[in-house]
């Protein structure tokens, strides 16, 4: 072997091994109760080996997302001039949003050069994160340890599970991606579908539990969206169809028979207080109001981290609250990235080409997270830039689970033909 097939070699090695480790990063996604969390700290092992591999040159990325990824960091960097607190703070801020970039970049790349393959895996590691988060629920409901309120978000009582997050705000939406993916195994695949309807269930439970109305509307909106592409989509729409009517009936036999006994529970409960107005609705919708005038004011941002100092309250929407702090052109770079992501999808999925139905997954997930965005602060959600990068895949192919190895099945059909019988 040359030296030069030698190099090519190593450095094929350490882009698969990147790929590995990326994944690894993904899985750990579910636990950042810690700063620095695990999965930051591994993802920047990734890309440290990736930057040794021979990447495959492709354009991974559209000319509005790179336009989006150059305003997005370089008004960022620009808003810290104005910064007037804790500017330590600020540059964290900008620091984190640069992984964030990072984050949505390799995530690109990946599923540009490994497809298919990449969106299973990746979907599948954001499923079992869930899953595993999921279990951590369960102990803090059952209270199963000692001190299980740690599990709980600080509020003076057992109500609303945070599990391995550090908010129920976060927690709940980051289970999203990963249900749509069991609910697609459910519907495609009668090997998996009982254990895929268990980890539904858990799932569905933490979910509950995080009495976080924001992430239950991301959820309905998401799962009904994707419902409607795997009907329309042939080979999926009678098992999508038989499982939606049997939820209904399931639903409505038990909804009428506790009827009574449901509402009488729910009148006064913290589930009730949860669907009704909150006290704190107006006041947060006030100050996006009051933000949105003083961006005006300020169109190159006051600085990351700022206007709980100079202003004395935070704006509960991503769009305004970023373009409060890094600037209305940051804020531009965003949603040229998002806008991108989503607009590439629509077009993959209205184009109707084999793969169609893994963009409308994404996408189903973006509109959800979009509406949710205008009223959370999601600029340093892991997750998001996730899904983002994901919309960038190139898929050729329906199916949802990883096939089987070409050459090794190969191998399977030509050890059948040569076999006899012993006579």
């Amino acid at each position: 072997m040359t030296t030069r097939a030698r190099t090519n070699s190593v450095s094929d090695a350490l882009g698969a091994l990147s790929w590995r480790v990326y994944i690894f990063a993904v899985l750990l996604s579910f636990f950042v109760v810690v700063e620095p969390a695990p999965t930051d700290l591994v993802f920047m092992i990734a890309v440290a080996i990736f930057c040794f591999s021979r990447p495959v040159t492709t354009n991974f990325l559209s000319g509005s997302a790179l336009l989006g990824v150059y305003l997005y960091l370089a008004f960022s960097v620009l808003s810290l001039i104005f910064v007037e607190f804790v500017f330590v703070f600020a540059v964290r801020a900008v620091a984190i949003e640069f992984y964030m970039i990072g984050l949505f970049v390799m995530t690109a790349y990946f599923v540009k050069t490994r497809g298919d393959q990449a969106f299973a895996t990746i979907l599948g590691a954001m499923a079992i994160g869930g899953i595993l988060a999921s279990f951590v629920t369960l102990v803090a409901l059952l209270d199963l340890i000692p001190n299980s309120e740690i599990l709980f978000r600080g509020e003076g009582a057992r109500n609303r599970v945070k599990a391995t997050f550090k908010d129920p705000n976060v927690f709940g939406p980051f289970l999203v991606p990963g249900f749509l993916f069991l609910a697609w195994v459910v519907v495609e695949s009668a090997r998996f579908r009982l254990l895929a309807l268990g980890a539904m269930g858990l799932v569905t439970i933490s979910l509950i539990a995080t009495f976080s109305r924001g992430a239950w509307v991301h959820a309905f909106i998401s799962l009904s969206v994707f419902s409607l592409a795997l009907l329309i989509y042939r080979p999926t729409a009678r098992a999508m169809f038989t499982a939606i009517v049997w939820f209904a009936i399931i639903a409505c036999c038990i909804g009428l028979l506790f009827l009574d006994q449901i509402t009488t529970r729910l009148a006064d409960s913290f589930f009730a207080q949860r669907l009704s107005l909150q006290s704190y609705d107006t006041s947060r919708f006030g100050y996006v109001a009051d933000a949105a005038r003083q961006i005006w004011e300020h169109p190159l941002g006051i600085g990351p981290f700022q206007a709980r100092y100079v202003y004395g309250y935070l704006p509960h929407n991503t769009f305004v609250a970023f373009a409060m702090h890094n600037g209305l052109l940051a804020c531009l770079g965003l949603i040229l990235i998002y806008g991108s992501a989503m607009a590439r999808c629509i077009i993959k999925v209205v184009n109707q080409q084999p793969g169609w139905t893994k963009y409308a997954l994404v996408f189903s997930v973006l509109l959800g997270l979009v509406v949710l965005m205008q009223v959370v602060g999601a600029i340093h959600w892991r997750h998001m830039y996730l899904v983002c990068g994901l919309a960038f895949g190139t898929y050729t192919t329906d199916t949802l689970l990883v096939a089987s190895n070409k050459l090794s099945r190969r191998k399977g059909v030509a050890r059948r033909r040569n076999w006899q019988p012993a006579e």
